[in-house]
């Protein structure tokens, strides 16, 4: 039936015209989006505006707009107008984030298919894994909003494929000698990927800052910590990095030659606190030692609170750190293991002693 030369439409005429049900005209009309004029008789009549008006709804509704919201938004009220648009956006942004996700996960099984027929289990676990990925935008907290927008991309399908298959080569690893020669190269796999995503210092502090807080990701990312094994994991690359940074620095000083691992001023600093070792860590000198450790420290976390106190936390547990550890952190500082553990201990006396914070 076309529009024609008529005024008005009975309700099953106006369904017809408009392709609606009956039903749902009735909805909109005990909903008011859509209240047509009423004959003496009581019964609906639809005029040829309605129609307009009922495809501004049915557009609303397309967007996936509430019918307890469509009128807010014909009336015309500017701000909840906006509002609801926002929220639309974000959701529909959202709806488009995991339908990205899904064929990427559905590219990735098909090619580990086609090269490896067998691989059919871990295929489908891939595709599931990845449809069940929950909104990044959750660990966006851990950035500021600049580096959070240049390094969302990571945490889309994370972790990457490339590091999928290095976490799964060095979980087959674990049981090994972290100083033979395959789990060394695994380490350099580990460090050529690191520097292949090179981040800048922003990227780097929200890397660390998430990291820092993995028990509090969304589940949905914890599960895949736990499927990559990756605490395991980068707990035995650190095992052999550190292995091999020993032998290297006991190497130069074999040879003569250790040179510092750390900046001048972090090397500068932490001489002249070994120049005072026998001092009273209440003393002037150690107490303005003091002043400089936490300048230092504030520059380096961007002043950032959360990070200083979970470096203090670190710090503090130093004496809990694996022997290679700290062997590697005496090697920064190109001294001696004891050296170290003295230097670090008169910090912390310091700081106990001026009764403050030592960061």
């Amino acid at each position: 039936m076309g529009r024609g030369s008529k005024t008005s439409y009975s309700v099953r005429e106006f369904a017809e015209l408009a392709g609606v049900t009956v039903k749902a005209l009735h909805h909109y009309d005990r909903l008011k989006l859509l209240t047509p004029v009423r004959t003496d008789a009581g019964y609906r009549r639809y005029r040829a505006r309605d129609l307009a008006r009922l495809e501004e709804i049915a557009a609303l509704r397309l967007l996936g707009i509430p019918l307890k919201e469509v009128r807010t938004v014909l009336d015309g009220d500017v701000e909840p107008l906006r509002a609801i648009l926002t929220r639309q956006r974000e959701a529909l942004e959202r709806k488009r984030r995991v339908i990205e996700r899904a064929l990427r996960a559905l590219a990735r099984a098909e090619a580990r298919l086609e090269s490896d027929a067998a691989s059919a289990s871990l295929s489908l676990h891939d595709v599931i894994g990845g449809i069940g990925m929950p909104d990044i935008d959750a660990m966006g907290k851990y950035f500021g909003e600049e580096a959070w927008a240049g390094w969302r991309h990571h945490f889309e399908d994370w972790p990457p494929p490339e590091w999928r298959e290095l976490f799964r080569d060095v979980s087959h690893a674990l049981d090994s000698d972290p100083a033979a020669a395959g789990a060394q190269a695994l380490a350099d796999r580990w460090l050529a990927l690191n520097k292949a995503t090179a981040q800048p210092p922003a990227v780097r502090l929200g890397m660390r800052r998430a990291w820092l807080d993995r028990d509090n990701w969304p589940i949905e990312l914890k599960r895949r910590l736990a499927q990559f094994d990756v605490e395991r994991n980068v707990q035995f690359i650190a095992e052999a990095l550190w292995l091999r940074w020993d032998e290297e620095r006991q190497a130069r000083e074999r040879a003569g030659a250790a040179p510092p691992r750390v900046s001048v001023a972090k090397l500068d600093l932490f001489r002249d606190w070994a120049a005072i070792l026998g001092d009273d860590p209440a003393s002037p000198r150690a107490q303005a030692l003091l002043g400089r450790w936490r300048a230092q420290i504030d520059w380096e976390t961007a002043g950032d609170d959360e990070m200083k106190a979970r470096i203090l936390k670190s710090f503090e547990n130093r004496r809990l750190w694996p022997l290679g550890l700290k062997r590697y952190h005496a090697s920064l500082f190109d001294t001696d293991l004891e050296t170290w553990e003295r230097v670090t201990d008169l910090i912390e006396q310091a700081a106990a002693t001026g009764k403050t914070s030592m960061i």
